[in-house]
């Protein structure tokens, strides 16, 4: 790697976010490491979302071509993206999960691709497991017909003719509406004229609402479709149901956050009552079974799971917000 000063402008700042991942944090960084730097100039500032695990440590060490940084607690993927974006010097930034390994070609491509085609915004690539199983890292914005899963397979099933032509695998970059945060590339310019990731999003959505408000602001969002990225699921947010359950109400948490910030009126309180409604009823039957067969994991968690829902949904009129009291701004 090509070692860069901390103040200098370099083409690249890879800004990755962590907490606890470690195990999938040293393959992200070690490929990294194999980086020439020839083709483009970069940086890697790594933010610790407060591990307190006593390993960011021993990581400073074995890489100490790269910067680390640690977050005053665990704030969140948005709080953690903008702490790495403020100390980032980069003409462009790369936001990457821990659980991602890239190549530097692949890399070199999303940046000669951004830099060559104007009106791209944001730019993500496709994403592989290592077992080569491909994923679909982008979807639509959240309305009516898109909020849950049902409703997604019908739109599809309607729309199949028109979207089979949208995201058609032969085509080198294809438009879908958002993509994932886990590879994310963004020139630092249009990142702070957005404003950054919104801290209102704990977990789960900042990248729809990021890729959102690129969108009405005339920008364009973009997949690489002949690029890809090996990308492993899991970390730290399915070390068990009590984990497994609070990460995926905050995805629910997230969903109404998202729609309270780009919805008004009538629109925003008939698509929470939607996503309220689907949750409370298409969850409770497996978090009744739940309770007498706690030693069946998947079960076990759809209890967690509800009743973390039930206390967000019966106190959020009492706070007056949709936000998760783990967002940074709730307090605010």
């Amino acid at each position: 790697m090509t070692q860069t000063n901390c103040c200098a402008l370099v083409d690249l700042s890879i800004i990755i976010v962590n907490y606890r991942g470690w195990k999938h944090l040293e393959n992200c960084l070690e490929a990294l490491k194999n980086f020439s730097g020839e083709e483009f100039s970069f940086e890697v500032n790594v933010v610790d979302n407060c591990s307190n695990d006593g390993k960011l440590e021993a990581f400073q060490q074995r890489f100490p071509e790269f910067r680390f940084h640690l977050n005053s607690g665990n704030n969140g993927f948005s709080s953690g993206c903008n702490l790495g974006a403020n100390v980032s010097t980069g003409e462009y930034f790369l936001f990457l999960n821990p659980d991602t390994v890239a190549s530097e070609e692949a890399v070199k491509e999303l940046l000669a691709t951004i830099r060559r085609e104007a009106p791209i915004t944001i730019l993500s690539c496709g994403q592989k497991n290592s077992d080569g199983r491909e994923e679909r890292p982008f979807g639509f914005f959240p309305t009516l017909f898109t909020l849950s899963g049902i409703l997604r397979a019908v739109y599809r099933k309607v729309k199949k003719t028109e979207l089979a032509a949208r995201f058609s695998s032969e085509k080198k970059i294809i438009y879908p509406d958002w993509v994932s945060g886990s590879v994310v590339m963004i020139s630092k310019q249009q990142f702070e004229e957005l404003g950054g990731w919104n801290d209102d999003y704990w977990l789960y959505y900042e990248d729809v609402d990021l890729c959102k408000r690129a969108t009405d602001a005339g920008g364009k969002v973009a997949l690489h479709n002949h690029v890809s990225i090996i990308h492993n699921h899991g970390g730290a947010t399915r070390i068990n149901p009590r984990v497994t359950a609070l990460t995926k109400s905050e995805v629910i948490i997230s969903r109404h956050v998202y729609l309270s910030r780009h919805y008004r009126g009538l629109s925003a309180a008939g698509l929470h009552f939607v996503v309220m409604t689907g949750v409370l009823l298409g969850k409770l039957v497996p978090a009744i079974f739940g309770l007498p067969f706690f030693f069946v994991r998947r079960l076990n968690q759809y209890t967690h799971l509800y009743r973390r829902l039930l206390a967000y949904y019966f106190l959020a009129p009492f706070r007056g917000t949709w936000l998760s009291p783990r967002s940074v701004n709730y307090k605010k």
